[in-house]
């Protein structure tokens, strides 16, 4: 049984949110949801299924590889969690959190992969 649905987002941090947006915009993404976070504004922006979570952060640094993040999409963050776990792979949450994102909100958790890039496993409640 496989426990993961496929990509959900990419995480691009900036520092220049507006410039971000339509940068993308140009490109063919629309803007699909607009949150804040703590005072940090976050849009996701989407063409043909592909999904970028853009937010506020000073710490890009405007440096290549500025991605952050991938996140996978799941039906079922409990399972996963405990799978992860048991992999023994190198937990960065030690426990599921959530966010008030999209209409119902979002749990997730985010561990290391072997490069120390950071995977995300969410579910959109």
């Amino acid at each position: 049984m496989n426990k993961l649905n496929g990509l959900q987002h990419i995480g691009i941090p900036t520092n220049i949110l507006n410039e971000t947006k339509i940068f993308y915009q140009t490109l063919g993404f629309q803007i699909i949801d607009e949150e804040d976070n703590n005072g940090s504004c976050v849009a996701f922006l989407e063409l043909n299924g592909l999904i970028l979570e853009i937010w506020e952060s000073l710490e890009t640094n405007n440096h290549a590889g500025a991605i952050n993040h991938i996140a996978l999409d799941t039906s079922d963050i409990e399972s996963v969690f405990e799978w992860i776990k048991s992999l023994g792979l190198q937990l960065i949450d030690k426990n599921i959190k959530s966010l008030p994102f999209w209409d119902n909100g979002i749990r997730y958790f985010n561990f290391y992969g072997p490069n120390k890039e950071i995977i995300e496993i969410c579910q959109k409640l």
